[in-house]
């Protein structure tokens, strides 16, 4: 470390405790105010690519010189995240430079900067929350009492909630360059207001726009979106999911894919497609289940149940067995009704042409060797794993 900054850094330190032996009297200490922050009116389509600007204003009554503040975003609702100069990713917060702000410009050859540095985290200290904290190192005051302070670019994902959506304020405070008396001596001292948390509004539209993708490697993929499909495109499957055997998955095939109803995709060629739907905010929940299988529209911790994964042996639906699974918004997890320990799930497609719960799992079943055959109905050899072939006449997923 340069010996400079170090005796900068030490300088300040003896100052800062200096100044805390010396009000310890308790001539000074933190006020309470009922100055307090709004947000600017924001209305939001879901899913959308577009960048909205959340504003962020100060409703006051005094000169102040910083403040600091966490906003809890809903979930849907994030900011847009930027790389800094040294590369790392942060939000998308800035000053507010324009009509009715309340900072100062500070002139210099060929460049105007703002009075005040600005520093932003999300998700640091808590899920969906932005931190945010503004200062100037000269300890410059605010031009205005009121006016708007930064501005927030975020973006909404599909699964945000249709209608009006909770933004909370806590931990708001501001400092302001006050006169106090220490040892009978006036001396200016920066003093810190606390703000009442406060919760306001934005406003999700009732349509909703999704991408599902399946990669073609993977061939099987899993969705959840809050709108129906009435009609899947060509090379895309959807299969909703029961067990009536402990270990066995059956999948139904759909031809559609109804709102809040969590499927398994399959697309022999992988797939990608985007999807737009009017949303019933009545229906909407944050966890969809359809039988033993479940979607998240917020975001979900799991350590329970079975998650599709490759883990090199071909994708299928594996135990979490106490690992803990981040299930994002728009992905789904299956839970059993039966539990025997097993490592997988194996998933056979039941087309509702034979009794397949009669034949899974019998001493028949497991004692002859299963008899494969294609789609076309023809006799394979060498059946390959993840392929659907035709065995006892029901569609069956080979697995290994």
């Amino acid at each position: 470390m340069d010996l400079r900054l170090r005796r900068r850094i030490l300088l300040f330190l003896t100052l800062v405790c200096s100044a805390a032996g010396a009000l310890a009297d308790n001539t000074y200490h933190q006020k309470e105010t009922d100055d307090y922050v709004t947000l600017g009116d924001l209305t939001v389509e879901p899913g959308s690519n577009e960048e909205y600007q959340l504003t962020v204003n100060l409703n006051g009554t005094q000169i102040y010189t910083a403040f600091e503040m966490d906003i809890e975003l809903p979930s849907g609702l994030e900011p847009v995240m930027v790389k800094d100069s040294k590369g790392v990713m942060r939000p998308k917060v800035w000053l507010w430079m324009g009509e009715n702000t309340v900072f100062s410009l500070i002139e210099g050859p060929g460049y105007n900067i703002p009075s005040h540095t600005l520093v932003a985290s999300y998700g640091a200290v808590g899920k969906n929350i932005l931190r945010m904290s503004c200062y100037s190192g000269t300890v410059e005051n605010f031009t205005a009492t009121s006016g708007t302070l930064v501005t927030i670019y975020c973006k909404a994902s599909p699964y945000i909630k249709p209608g009006k959506n909770d933004v909370c304020i806590t931990e708001c405070h501001f400092t302001a360059n006050e006169k106090v008396t220490v040892d009978g001596k006036e001396t200016t001292h920066i003093q810190q207001y606390n703000c009442k948390d406060r919760t306001e509004k934005i406003t999700a539209k009732a349509h909703s726009t999704a991408t599902i993708s399946v990669s073609a490697k993977n061939q099987w993929g899993s969705c959840v979106v809050p709108f129906d499909i009435s009609e899947l495109p060509s090379g895309l499957e959807a299969y909703t999911v029961t067990d009536r055997e402990s270990g066995v998955a059956y999948l139904k095939q759909q031809t559609s894919i109804l709102a809040y109803t969590p499927v398994l995709l399959y697309a022999e060629n992988g797939f990608s497609g985007t999807f737009s739907g009017d949303v019933d905010e009545s229906k909407y929940k944050e966890v969809a289940q359809q039988d033993i299988i479940y979607g998240a529209i917020v975001p979900q911790t799991k350590d329970n149940g079975f998650v599709l994964q490759n883990l090199g042996e071909g994708v299928k639906l594996y135990a979490m067995s106490g690992q803990t699974f981040e299930i994002p918004a728009g992905k789904c997890w299956v839970m059993p009704t039966f539990s025997n320990g097993a490592k997988y799930m194996e998933m056979v497609i039941d087309d509702g042409t034979t009794g397949i719960g009669s034949v899974v799992g019998s001493d028949k079943a497991a004692k002859q060797q299963p008899v494969y055959y294609s789609l076309d109905g023809k006799r394979v050899e060498n059946p390959l794993p993840e392929k659907i072939y035709i065995v006892d006449g029901q569609k069956v997923l080979k697995l290994k």
